[in-house]
């Protein structure tokens, strides 16, 4: 029964831990939204400032707001957790198409295919190795393909920018090639940022396994005196309590007839205990709490508490632990 309280106490723990995780990762999340949403705006402002081309600046408003939008959707990622991951997916094909469409409307000159490295670097920050294996390696194959793709064919269907003159194209490319590069750091950043979330959820887990271990061999060896006590019969039991509860000098003499091993084995801890003292554990053996010690002794719950401190002591019982359920265990 104890063990049974302190495991859903333990699994209500564990839960709130999961909780806490995806609370943190959906911060993740959002910073590096934040940080697309920047990136776009920077770009959008930079073509319509620089070029005069409003149609691709207002394309790239377009989707920059799209990141706003899904910081927006904070706090309802369980109801759409079914979706999540196909949602992922389309936001990746998504950003593939985009890189595909600038690298061809640029001539292919303006070094915008260093962007697919950075896509494919984002991929573990938002899917498990594990968990998510085929969605993976789809993403990896569609973005492989996808350059492949646009570095050895033209395209020539689909329009080119008629705002870039031939000079341009070293300033779009140092350009592009500095975000890139600020890309993958800022996807690095945040992979060991996702890995420090993970490892410390791993080390609350291992925690809570312990305990509930701990748990485990506690419940087992209280079933073994819990067996033991029923060896008494209901007699029995109910004629040691009274004698406890009354306080009579027959209490300890028959407690050491019915546990002939406990005294023996609380001396072996400590000799020096002294009676009152050895009294005291076998009312704690018998579960007594502060307050019915204190009225089977006629003492105070204060000189109880004072006195229950002293055995601790003694017995080099941790202050963790709790005393009572450490002498019914002896």
């Amino acid at each position: 029964m104890i063990y049974k309280f302190f495991y859903k106490m333990i699994n209500n723990e564990t839960e709130k831990m999961n909780d806490d995780f995806d609370s943190n990762y959906l911060n993740l999340i959002n910073r590096y939204l934040l940080l697309l949403f920047l990136i776009f705006l920077f770009y959008s402002v930079f073509i319509i400032t620089f070029f005069g081309d409003m149609l691709i600046s207002t394309f790239l408003t377009v989707i920059t707001f799209f990141w706003l939008f899904l910081m927006a959707l904070k706090g309802k990622t369980k109801r759409f957790r079914k979706v999540l991951k196909t949602f992922i997916l389309f936001i990746f094909v998504l950003l593939t198409f985009i890189v595909n469409f600038f690298n061809i409307y640029t001539y292919k000159n303006a070094g915008v295919e260093y962007f697919y490295f950075c896509l494919l670097f984002a991929v573990p920050f938002f899917l498990n190795y594990k968990k998510d294996a085929f969605a993976i390696f789809f993403i990896t194959f569609m973005i492989s393909i996808n350059f492949i793709v646009v570095l050895y064919f033209d395209f020539d269907f689909l329009p080119k920018s008629q705002f870039i003159e031939a000079g341009d194209f070293k300033t779009i490319k140092l350009l592009n090639i500095l975000f890139s590069v600020a890309s993958f750091l800022m996807d690095i950043v945040f992979i060991t940022q996702k890995d420090a979330l993970i490892h410390g959820l791993i080390s609350d887990k291992k925690e809570k396994d312990s305990t509930i271990k701990d748990l485990v061999k506690t419940n087992t060896e209280l079933m073994k005196h819990q067996m033991f006590i029923n060896h008494l019969s209901e007699e029995n039991i109910e004629e040691i309590l009274s004698l406890a509860e009354s306080n009579s000098p027959m209490f300890f003499e028959k407690f050491q007839v019915f546990f002939p091993h406990f005294i023996p084995d609380v001396l072996k801890i400590n000799p020096n205990l002294i009676h009152s003292e050895l009294y005291f554990c076998a009312l704690m053996k018998l579960d007594f709490d502060t307050k019915k010690i204190a009225q089977c002794t006629n003492n105070s719950i204060r000189a109880v508490e004072s006195k229950k401190y002293r055995i601790r002591k003694k017995l080099n019982i941790s202050s963790e632990i709790n005393i009572n359920s450490f002498l019914i265990k002896i």
